[in-house]
């Protein structure tokens, strides 16, 4: 059986356009997930697609990364980190692939990729992943996030404060 990491969720307040808002950003063993894809990405700005958003989008996204949605991409990958301004895979996400085996919850072949591109490809970031978690504690973990921001859209916020 492989190392089992833990995975659990901290509140980050985001800065910029469309507005100041907080969403869950993701940690996996005591280091933020999103300090490794910008290290290789540097002028990426996406965010962890858990905790903000609409009722419908959060409760989506949080059955997709749990397995019980279909998945963002034709090719079967799931989005992680996306455009805070509208959320639109088109704008480019990180993505990464899941399984559920032996009482785990596996991410792995993460990448970066955007939907609709006339020539779909995923640039792959083969330096992150693959991590374990242990199928209860992540079922938790994610379904914590959700209405972490409340129910609305950022920008639907009315104040940049």
């Amino acid at each position: 059986m492989s190392k089992v990491s833990i995975l659990h969720l901290r509140k980050e307040k985001r800065e910029g356009y469309p507005c100041t808002f907080e969403h869950a950003d993701l940690w996996i063993d005591g280091q933020r997930l999103y300090d490794r894809v910008i290290g290789m990405y540097p002028n990426l700005d996406d965010i962890a697609c858990l905790g903000f958003g609409s009722e419908s989008f959060q409760k989506e996204h949080i059955e997709k990364l749990l397995l019980n949605a279909e998945a963002d991409f034709p090719d079967g990958r799931r989005a992680l980190y996306i455009c805070p301004a509208c959320g639109d895979l088109g704008c480019g996400a990180v993505s990464l692939r899941i399984k559920r085996e032996d009482g785990q919850f596996v991410w792995y072949d993460f990448g970066i990729e955007s939907e609709g591109s006339p020539n779909p490809r995923v640039t792959a970031m083969p330096e992150i992943g693959p991590f374990y978690f242990e199928e209860q504690a992540y079922i938790e973990t994610i379904r914590s996030a959700y209405g972490l921001e409340g129910f609305y859209w950022p920008r639907e916020a009315g104040s940049d404060s």
